[in-house]
């Protein structure tokens, strides 16, 4: 496991400190062509030749280790300079990294196929699932639920939409979220202390808007939210401990 957080650490280093906006920006115009990937790529290499020296791995499975990730993040760094900059190409990118460096890692370790079962097999149980499930319920199956809930409202106040696309949604998914997170680590004035940020930053708009059915939709959304969170808390305590 030291072995894949050193090569964790050498990617990271690679894509977010050493590599400069120029060579992206380069990238994205020449492509193949650019020698900006090509640096980006070199120095990808010379990290990873450090990792596995300090890892004890640097022999001649592990050069062609190297060389197979190198070949990998060139592909996968060429395919995405021709995709536009957003969240979804960004995760997918870092996902892909990952999964590579993690095949090699495996590969470097010996691992068999019967291993890598037993290690599924610890993460999928009832404490991690109930976690995961808890997560992945909070965001936009939560946020569609509370929609629905609050459809003939929005439908009286759709002069009244007039702040950023999708905020309210990612609003609502880091919210919950959060709630859960504070729960399971039992903080829980940390809920209070959102609900009252919360409240502060909506206050303004509010007060300035002097709406009767906007201040009811929003206490409604909010209370609405935090109860979908709090109980997917509780579920997640009961589950785990």
């Amino acid at each position: 496991m030291e072995l894949f957080l050193l090569m964790i650490v050498a990617h990271i280093l690679g894509d977010f400190y050493i590599q400069k906006d120029a060579w992206v920006t380069c990238r994205k115009r020449h492509h193949l062509a650019s020698w900006g990937l090509l640096k980006h790529l070199l120095s990808h290499i010379v990290l990873l030749i450090i990792v596995l020296w300090i890892g004890g791995a640097l022999s001649g499975q592990g050069l062609i280790a190297i060389a197979l990730i190198g070949f990998s993040h060139l592909l996968i760094d060429l395919w995405k300079s021709y995709k536009t900059d957003n969240l979804y190409y960004f995760l997918l990118d870092q996902v892909l990294h990952v999964l590579v460096l993690l095949i090699a890692w495996s590969v470097l370790s010996g691992f068999t196929l019967a291993d890598i079962k037993a290690q599924l097999l610890l993460v999928l149980n009832v404490k991690y699932l109930a976690l995961v499930c808890a997560y992945v319920i909070a965001c936009r199956p939560a946020s569609i639920a509370i929609s629905v809930a609050l459809g003939s409202y929005t439908a009286q106040l759709a002069d009244k939409q007039s702040g950023l696309a999708s905020a309210g949604r990612w609003i609502g998914y880091l919210e919950r979220c959060l709630i859960i997170s504070f729960i399971l680590i039992g903080q829980f004035a940390g809920v209070g202390f959102l609900l009252a940020a919360k409240t502060i930053f909506r206050f303004g708009d509010l007060t300035k808007e002097k709406d009767m059915k906007l201040t009811e939709y929003m206490m409604l959304g909010t209370l609405l939210s935090f109860s979908c969170a709090l109980l997917l808390g509780w579920w997640v305590n009961r589950s785990v401990f």
